[in-house]
């Protein structure tokens, strides 16, 4: 059995009661007071990361959060702080890329009170997530910050993918960061009525009417198959293939396109170089609402159908305008 970690937003993060109001469409209010959190967001022991307390204080959580990350990621890989770039042929190289995916800049909104009282502005640049990584580890790859809404965090490991077999970096750090510390963006999720009303997300379920905002930070290594085999490493999966795409114009700007989406699968396992008859598992977007699902599900048979007419069996598939491919 799972378990149910969404709760009401506590108080240590704001007081939801300011601003909730089960009635939807009231300005300043909003519908939804449940939230998954990570535990202790605002925990950091900077000395470890030569940042001194003082600019550690200013900085976003996650960039704090992050870095935190990319330190364990590293660890859980066998790298040892000082010799990331080791690689089989035995050369030293910190070529290595940095990639993460953030879609929210919520810290900021408390720099101006931060100004008036303490003289001290908050940072304000998302670049500073992935930056922050390369400074540390001492990585001379790729780093980059990407924002492309819901999908940034796949989005960036199809750029650290890509930039790989492009041979612009020998190894990659990609993946993703998000926590919530102000109220505006239930405020903002709440007026386009993303929200689920009733605390729970019921994906390609009857009712279904949006989705619960929760908290993750998380990051892969990448690197190429042969190298990581000759190395020994122990891998968690193999990319095969990957694509990205936009929806064009639709009815709406937050309205999907089941014809895009069908084209991005298609572009995928044209990569990857496989069929569809032959995945076993589908990891969906699945936004829990009305008019999103069931134009997942058109884009998906849109793009299977042009390899088989079978029934009955399911792909391992990360949706929303990306799809990316693991071979496990």
């Amino acid at each position: 059995m799972g378990k149910d970690c969404i709760v009401e937003i506590p108080k240590n993060r704001w007081d939801h009661s300011l601003y909730f109001d089960k009635e939807k469409g009231k300005t300043g209010k909003t519908y939804s007071k449940w939230v998954g959190f990570i535990d202790d967001v605002d925990k950091f022991d900077p000395l470890f990361f030569n940042i001194t307390p003082v600019n550690a204080e200013i900085m976003d959580p996650q960039e704090r959060l992050f870095l935190e990350c990319v330190y364990e990621t590293f660890e859980d890989a066998g790298y040892v702080y000082g010799n990331m770039g080791y690689t089989s042929s035995s050369e030293l190289s910190r070529n290595v890329g940095v990639f993460v995916g953030l879609m929210y800049e919520e810290y900021q909104l408390f720099g101006g009170e931060t100004i008036l009282e303490r003289s001290a502005a908050l940072s304000n640049s998302p670049a500073s997530v992935a930056n922050r990584a390369s400074h540390f580890f001492d990585l001379t790859g790729p780093s980059m910050t990407i924002n492309t809404m819901c999908s940034s965090s796949l989005i960036s490991v199809h750029m650290a993918y890509q930039s790989i077999r492009r041979k612009e970096c020998n190894l990659a750090i990609a993946g993703g960061v998000n926590v919530s510390v102000h109220p505006n963006k239930y405020l903002i999720l709440a007026q386009a009525r993303f929200l689920s009303s009733k605390g729970k997300c019921e994906s390609f379920g009857v009712g279904g009417d949006g989705y619960v905002p929760s908290e993750g930070v998380g990051a892969v290594l990448l690197k190429p198959l042969k190298d990581a085999i000759d190395d020994g490493d122990h891998i968690y999966g193999v990319i095969k293939g990957s694509a990205i795409n936009h929806d064009g114009r639709t009815n709406g700007y937050t309205v999907p396109n089941p014809g895009a989406q069908g084209n991005v699968v298609s572009q995928a396992l044209k990569d990857a170089r496989i069929n569809p008859n032959r995945i076993s598992y589908i990891e969906a977007h699945g936004t829990g609402t009305i008019l999103g699902d069931p134009i997942e599900i058109t884009g998906l048979t849109k793009a299977f159908r042009e390899y088989t007419q079978e029934n009955q069996f399911q792909t391992s598939v990360f949706l929303h305008f990306f799809y990316i491919f693991f071979w496990t």
